[in-house]
């Protein structure tokens, strides 16, 4: 009995870390001490995942499942997108195109759900693919404008999307010679998962089931075509929910392109005929979801808000800082050119990714979360939840420990750092000061079962 409660008094702390978290967010009065409170959960919660890196697979399901449970009737934690999903479901439920109208323009300034979608979106339409739209808007036609409901809702979606990752993550590690259950460990049950897919409600947690699971199908059924198919299929969908996640298609067929392309034409032809089944299945889901094809002009409109997080937004702003010095106004000018050539640089490395799995020299798996990252590095847009992107697929593929701790440490970063949650500064200072002594007093009896665990906490399957 001692043993049992001792197995657990992490994932208990976990679970305790995750319910603070929910509770304080809703908490009135001084938002100093919300912070602080909630930042002490979060600790908590990566201080306990830390320490559970030796955790059976079995084990791993229920701590998930467990830690879930109290983000799932939370208010929407760190971002406010969920918002904009049910404004556009909104838009198309009543007919119109969430594709050419924003929020405010379909819905009215009146609406109260309008009035939840960030300033900076209200004039935007979707950017997103009529998968998610088709999602979206059923949901809408359910909960009406019922904020709570339609948080609900999104989540059980995003749900069903790490179901897709818990059972796709563990089968590919086996695959690329990782410990599932490590595997797990730095993917299912990341505290970003927690914070940004279930708490925040995002989309990406749907994509990203379907991009693990396309290619554990299709890497796998190359003897059976009806497995094949259904793979490169939940590929398609994928990038019909965003499009970014075409790039597991890329790599999937660059690797076909390997298997079944005797000479470079041949292999040409196959990564041809991939992405030819990929516009046409996208043109037959803009057809039946009747939402057409207008998502494709919206794509880049999200590039216009400046991300603060993106690398080359950040290079930009940093020679605009210098012109400014020298008594030149060239911000946005800077940041335009830094975009475009981090664009330039993300297209070169991306085929440098398809041409080292269409060689051999990469699996399609590790390809994709190299393509991910280099997103993450090049892209206009960098959000907490995108590191998500690179960390899931990495996570199967990745077996040496030292190329495995990088992930980790962001992870931890993106975790604990990165959250968007507000404040001026001098709150900032004093909600992370306190949540420091917090979890300070909490350490001692956390490290002792981290030490406990110790033993195989750093093996990985090689």
């Amino acid at each position: 009995m001692g043993m049992a409660l001792r197995t657990w008094s992490l994932p208990v702390a976990g679970f305790t870390g995750v319910t603070v978290l929910v509770v304080t967010s809703g908490l009135p009065g001084s938002a100093a001490v919300r912070l602080m409170l909630g930042l002490t959960g979060m600790g908590v919660v990566v201080l306990a995942w830390l320490g559970m890196r030796a955790a059976p697979v079995r084990e791993l399901y229920r701590i998930a499942a467990a830690w879930c449970l109290p983000l799932l009737f939370a208010r929407p934690l760190f971002s406010g997108d969920v918002h904009s999903y049910l404004a556009q479901g909104l838009t198309a439920a009543r007919g119109l195109d969430p594709y050419r109208l924003g929020p405010l323009a379909a819905l009215g300034a009146d609406s109260p759900v309008t009035q939840q979608v960030s300033v900076y979106w209200q004039d935007t339409p979707a950017p997103y693919g009529p998968v998610w739209l088709a999602i979206s808007r059923t949901i809408a036609r359910v909960a009406g404008e019922n904020l709570l409901v339609t948080v609900v809702l999104h989540r059980l979606v995003e749900l069903a999307g790490l179901v897709l990752v818990a059972w796709a993550l563990p089968r590919l590690a086996r695959r690329m010679g990782v410990s599932p259950g490590a595997a797990l460990w730095l993917g299912l049950l990341n505290p970003l998962v927690l914070w940004h897919v279930v708490g925040g409600a995002h989309n990406d947690g749907l994509m990203m089931g379907l991009v693990l699971a396309g290619p554990e199908l299709a890497l796998t059924g190359l003897a059976e075509p009806l497995r094949l198919v259904a793979g490169l299929t939940l590929l398609t969908v994928a990038a019909n929910v965003k499009i970014v996640a075409a790039a597991a298609l890329c790599c999937v067929g660059a690797d076909l392109a390997r298997r079944w392309g005797r000479t470079t034409g041949r292999g040409v032809l196959v990564m041809l005929g991939v992405l030819a089944g990929f516009v046409l299945l996208s043109l037959v889901i803009a057809a039946v979801t009747g939402l057409g094809l207008g998502w494709v002009g919206t794509l880049g409109d999200s590039a216009g808000l400046h991300s603060w997080l993106a690398p080359t937004n950040q290079l930009g702003f940093l020679v605009g800082g210098l012109g400014m010095l020298a008594g030149a106004s060239i911000t946005s000018a800077a940041i335009s050119v830094t975009v475009h050539l981090g664009a330039v640089v993300g297209a070169v490395a991306g085929a440098g990714v398809l041409v080292a799995v269409a060689t051999g020299r990469w699996h399609p798996l590790t390809g994709l979360g190299v393509v991910f990252a280099a997103m993450l590095v090049t892209g206009p847009v960098v959000q907490p939840w995108y590191l998500l992107w690179a960390v899931l697929p990495l996570a199967a593929s990745l077996r040496a420990e030292r190329a495995r701790r990088p992930l980790v440490l962001v992870s931890v970063a993106g975790a604990l750092l990165l959250p968007p949650v507000g404040g001026s500064v001098p709150v900032l200072v004093a909600a992370y000061l306190g949540a420091a002594v917090l979890v300070a007093m909490v350490w001692p009896s956390l490290a002792k079962e981290r030490a406990d665990h110790s033993p195989g906490a750093v093996r990985v399957g090689v």
